[in-house]
């Protein structure tokens, strides 16, 4: 009987000292290293900031959906990068398209603004695109001409909306 007491107490003595030995080596391992997730305002990575802000209207790869395609390099010959960067900043009122930098409630910082717009202009614009032609300006540069325009919606525009505009 004895002897088998001391078995059994050899075998426990065997068995704590795997656990023990087991939970020591688990204990030794250094920390799992997993990256931090960054916070919001420290993205800037293009594709990430297009896919989060813009890609629900423009399109995911800019080719437009609910608004104008974005990865057309024609408009991005005649928009110039300094309107798309405030369009992006401001919003534009009257229209869907919001205001995404902080200081105007968006939630955008500055430089996640200019991520933006640079990739914009980067991945989808084209310098040679209009070459030889002499496309008009995406705004105006001068006051327009009250006359002038009266004429010009008289004769292309009256015919469908009424004289009025309405």
């Amino acid at each position: 009987m004895k002897m088998k007491w001391i078995r059994t107490l050899s075998a426990l003595a065997v068995i704590l000292s795997l656990v023990l030995f087991a939970a020591c080596s688990t204990l030794n391992r250094e920390p799992r290293i997993d990256p931090e997730p960054a916070a919001p305002s420290q993205v800037v990575d293009f594709g990430t900031l297009y896919a989060q802000n813009c890609a629900a209207c423009h399109g995911a790869e800019g080719r437009g959906g609910a608004s104008i395609a974005l990865a057309n390099p024609v408009y991005l010959a005649i928009v110039d990068e300094k309107v798309v960067h405030n369009v992006l900043a401001n919003g534009v009122r009257g229209t869907s398209m919001p205001a995404f930098a902080q200081s105007a409630g968006g939630m955008l910082t500055d430089q996640q603004i200019e991520v933006i717009t640079s990739g914009i202009f980067s991945r989808w614009g084209s310098n040679h695109v209009l070459d030889g032609a002499n496309p008009p300006s995406y705004a105006a540069k001068a006051d327009g001409n009250i006359n002038r325009g009266q004429l010009v919606f008289g004769t292309y525009c009256a015919s469908c909306h009424g004289s009025e505009g309405g």
